[in-house]
């Protein structure tokens, strides 16, 4: 890999990618009322496109500056812009007819500049294109004189047709701005104290889906559609009444599992001999529900003592079934007792099943049970108390 000299090159980089990502993600939230049908896509057709029957209606090019710019009529990033577009026309002559060219960009255009008579708003494509020739006959810039020259070289109808088509968007929010704009279209989706929590929710999936799309394990284009199908799944679990479930389908580390098998919930059930794989299930809702449980109280979603009810309700479910295990077996074999714990494991582990608020998931019960059985204050063997003295404070 070569270096740079300017240090900040690669930042710089990653932020204009993640600028487009995120901007999007903003588009996709606009066009759910209008045009759901259409589908979005990311260096694909352009930067960003929207798209409809495999052929792209908005070809959007994105430009981020972190000291904002000017596009001026000399600008480099005007002109990589419509040689862009210009490689389109060449391929495509009827692309203007059907297609919006589209340059979003912090930079402003000055006053009476070419881009400036581009803009959705007082637009005058004879000025823009006149500004646009005497600056291309008087470029000495080797990084755009191919452009100048291909755009110069053009007839005047192909000229006038493909700035008709284009429309800057210029003096455009910045990375950090365009999130704002993103609360803004989910205003209505979760109650303000949460909104930021929803943003976020719904930029991870988004991410995720890009990924996907760029890599190709998914299609490269994702569909409006489902944006609105994300926003309405999370709009549920960010009702006033709900939370948010983060943890479900996500696995320990190889190194939390190492960790998490010396703990007391994993010795409980050793002691009554539960095989391997379900102590590798065992340890891995423990995982999932002491995560998810620490992220409720982080973000203050659990209202006072609601996590210790659910406790109580988890160990008063437990209570009669163990005193029964030692009541059946106070001159029992081993054997017995091992068999009897076993029973009131299968309970918790396949049968128990108590939601926390609006969330009813098997993780979080099962997990919530290992919780208390790491602390002994419930166990499967009939004399799982007798261990409680092996506990040190790394278990606790």
């Amino acid at each position: 890999m070569g270096t740079t000299d300017n240090p900040h090159g690669a930042a710089a980089s990653a932020l204009g990618y993640l600028f487009q990502c995120r901007y999007a993600l903003l588009e996709g939230l606009r066009a759910v009322p209008d045009t759901p049908q259409l589908l979005i896509s990311i260096e694909k057709f352009d930067d960003v496109a929207f798209e409809a029957n495999g052929e792209p209606t908005d070809l959007i090019q994105t430009k981020h500056h972190i000291d904002k710019g000017d596009l001026s009529d000399a600008s480099i990033d005007l002109w990589k812009t419509i040689g862009i577009w210009l490689k389109r026309v060449a391929e495509d002559i009827e692309a203007p007819f059907r297609t919006k060219f589209v340059l979003l960009t912090t930079a402003s255009a000055p006053d009476e500049s070419a881009a400036s008579f581009l803009r959705m708003r007082d637009r005058d494509e004879a000025a823009a294109d006149k500004l646009l020739m005497a600056a291309a006959k008087s470029s000495k810039n080797k990084k755009i004189v191919d452009t100048c020259a291909s755009y110069a070289a053009l007839p005047e109808n192909i000229r006038q047709s493909l700035l008709r088509a284009v429309m800057i968007l210029d003096g455009s929010p910045n990375i950090i701005d365009v999130r704002e704009e993103i609360a803004r279209e989910l205003h209505h989706a979760a109650p303000r104290d949460h909104l930021d929590k929803l943003v976020e929710r719904l930029e991870g999936w988004w991410f995720g889906a890009v990924i996907r799309a760029l890599s190709g394990a998914a299609p490269s284009a994702i569909p409006v559609l489902a944006i609105e199908q994300r926003v309405d799944e999370l709009r549920e679990e960010f009702k006033r009444d709900a939370l948010p479930v983060h943890f479900k389908g996500v696995d320990p580390s190889p190194t939390v599992i190492a960790d998490l098998d010396k703990r007391p919930f994993v010795r409980q059930l050793r002691k009554i001999e539960i095989g391997p794989k379900r102590i590798e299930y065992a340890i891995r809702d423990y995982y999932r529900a002491s995560e998810q449980r620490s992220r409720w109280a982080r973000e203050d979603l659990l209202i006072d003592g609601e996590l210790g009810y659910y406790e109580r309700e988890l160990t008063e479910a437990w209570e009669p079934r163990h005193a029964a295990v030692v009541e059946q077996c106070e001159s029992g074999s081993p054997e017995q007792k091992i068999a009897l714990g076993q029973s009131l494991f299968k309970w918790a582990e396949q049968d128990a099943n108590f939601p926390l608020r609006s969330v009813r998931e098997r993780f979080l019960t099962h997990g919530s049970y290992h919780i208390l059985a790491n602390r002994y204050e419930v166990g499967w063997h009939p004399d799982f108390k007798a261990d409680s003295d092996q506990t040190d404070e790394g278990d606790k």
